[in-house]
């Protein structure tokens, strides 16, 4: 087999396995988006049938939330169950929507060869972008919108299929490496993920040098490394201000439909945005996916990220315009498509991988779970208040929950961010040694 058969080949497996993690992933994080007048219809009728709006508010900001305490239990559950279970058996075994999310992104980062890394590594975005499509779709009028039931059973079939593709990957050579499994097992991993004419001494002798960096003990008594060792100061202060630019997209794929309908586009058509806006996302990642081994993670990070940035400010703008003239509500549509796509292009992708691109594989998962778990603070106390404010100012509540806190990130990743493309990981821990 060709190596060019073989990484085509090693994609496609991964991607199966990036399904089967992200399926209701996608669909959960984005089936209450379009039949938000339904679910309004549904909580009114179970209070009795005279709920007020701020009433509403307040259940539906609880509806959308409560999903991240789940979330929140299982990033702290992360660095305890990764170095027992590793990386696939944790994806296996997880109830947890957020162990086993980190459990892939860890799978696709230490399983291919390092020129295809980053490629690997967008699957889980495309993997999440492509069902998040499913849930916006299935939500109009016209497919399951009006049946909530069938609504939010229609994925569970399909996910339970999906964990048998589980178990059919081998774990990782790093993880089987550090763990001290059988020396034939390890090289039998090897040759699985990077072909069978590999390497294996070389591939294993840089494997060794970075395990041999620190022991492994990445548990909870070691978090206060994180900011007592520059090194590990530094990757975390840049994967937490990578992730910053993430958390506007939880508001604009939980309630654009409401948006567009403010701005006086018609529900119908507010809705088909929102599945277009999942498919612009969507289509975009496969792009970015497409190009990261080639350009580099700076050149499409940072670019796409101010542009996300400029599109949420834009978008303010179009939605005060269209007080004055009813027609710029129309450009906030196409706005909110950009949005989407300038976030699928990497800015999600890479911020969601490049803390284990950052860190020595003693700190990995500690390290991955720490940033996650700041963005998940980040990400619920932002969709909490989000329509408070909303209904108070308006769109200007976006530039300061979104546009300033991204602008102040954007500052510091453009100064100091490595570039990891095509880098071995004790390298770039290295370069941020200094």
């Amino acid at each position: 087999m060709t190596s060019t058969a073989h990484s085509i080949r090693l994609i496609a497996i991964l991607f199966l396995l990036a399904v089967a993690v992200n399926w209701q992933y996608g669909f959960s994080s984005t089936y209450l988006n379009t039949p938000v007048d339904q679910f309004k219809e549904y909580l009114n009728e179970s209070l009795g049938g005279d709920m007020s709006e701020g009433t509403y508010n307040l259940w539906w900001d609880l509806i959308q939330n409560i999903w991240f305490v789940g979330f929140f239990i299982g990033i702290f559950l992360n660095p305890v169950l990764n170095d027992r279970l590793g990386r696939r058996c944790r994806a296996i075994a997880s109830t947890f929507t957020a162990v086993a999310f980190q459990a892939v992104v860890l799978y696709l980062q230490e399983s291919p060869p390092t020129h295809i890394r980053g490629t690997a590594s967008f699957l889980s975005e495309i993997s999440f972008a492509l069902f998040t499509i499913e849930g916006t779709m299935l939500g109009t009028d016209e497919l399951l919108g009006n049946n909530l039931p069938w609504l939010t059973a229609s994925v569970i079939p399909i996910c339970a299929f999906s964990v048998v593709i589980l178990f059919f990957v081998p774990e990782t050579s790093k993880f089987l490496l550090m763990s001290g499994a059988d020396r034939s097992v390890v090289e039998h991993s090897v040759r699985f993920f990077h072909g069978p004419d590999a390497n294996v001494a070389t591939i294993l002798k840089e494997t060794e040098i970075e395990i041999a960096e620190e022991a492994i003990s990445s548990t909870w008594s070691s978090i206060l490394d994180l900011v007592r060792i520059p090194h590990l100061r530094k990757a975390l202060i840049l994967a937490v201000c990578c992730l910053q630019n993430c958390v506007a997209l939880w508001t604009f794929i939980y309630n654009s439909t409401l948006f567009l309908e403010d701005i006086n586009i018609d529900s119908g058509i507010a809705k088909w945005a929102a599945t277009a806006m999942c498919v612009s996302y969507f289509v975009c990642t496969v792009i970015g996916g497409t190009f990261v081994d080639r350009w580099g993670r700076r050149k499409i990070l940072i670019p796409f990220s101010y542009m996300n940035v400029a599109c949420i400010a834009v978008f303010t703008l179009f939605s005060q315009l269209q007080k004055l003239q009813d027609f710029w509500k129309y450009f906030g549509v196409a706005t909110l498509i950009l949005f989407a796509g300038s976030y699928g292009c990497g800015v999600g992708a890479i911020s969601w991988f490049i803390s284990s691109e950052l860190t020595p594989i003693k700190y990995r998962t500690l390290m991955q779970s720490a940033c996650y778990g700041i963005n998940t603070v980040s990400v619920v106390i932002s969709t909490f208040v989000v329509l408070p404010f909303y209904f108070w100012i308006g769109t200007y509540c976006f530039l300061i929950l979104y546009c300033l806190p991204s602008a102040f990130a954007l500052i510091y990743i453009t100064r100091n961010l490595p570039e990891t493309r095509g880098r071995e990981i004790h390298d770039i821990v290295n370069e941020l040694r200094g």
